[in-house]
């Protein structure tokens, strides 16, 4: 189990790069969306994206997340990369759980993202290069 509040400061840091100035954490984001009435992406979706009353960003995290679940996303990432580039293994660079809770963040973000379209490999691509950019496969 990852409890993903061991990673706040990171992840806000993270966040203040994209404008996203809250992180509220919450114990199950689909029972929360159910609650709040906000349709997800996906249905074991860890990370909501949202604005508030005022037009902030906010991005809701279930606070204890599985390995299995972000191994799961990992995996779908694994899968659309091969796609793009078969010689390349990004999952291998996402070598923790730090890098990757950054990439599920950013892909979050990328979701909206007009630009991008919904298209999930572009917005995986967007994701990783940003992640490059902050200097995460430095580590």
């Amino acid at each position: 189990m990852i409890f993903v509040d061991d990673f706040d400061d990171r992840l806000r840091s993270l966040g203040r790069e994209f404008f996203i100035f809250d992180i509220q954490y919450v114990p199950d984001v689909t029972s929360w969306a159910n609650e709040k009435n906000i349709s997800l992406d996906e249905p074991s979706q860890p990370m909501k994206l949202i604005t508030d009353k005022d037009n902030r960003l906010v991005m809701v995290v279930q606070s204890e997340i599985s390995d299995g679940v972000l191994d799961g996303i990992i995996n779908g990432l694994s899968v659309r990369w091969a796609v793009r580039d078969v010689a390349a293994d990004i999952a291998k660079r996402l070598n923790s759980i730090e890098k990757r809770l950054a990439y599920y963040f950013l892909k979050e973000y990328a979701r909206t993202k007009k630009d991008l379209e919904g298209d999930e490999l572009l917005e995986d691509e967007w994701s990783i290069n940003e992640i490059e950019k902050l200097g995460f496969f430095r580590t």
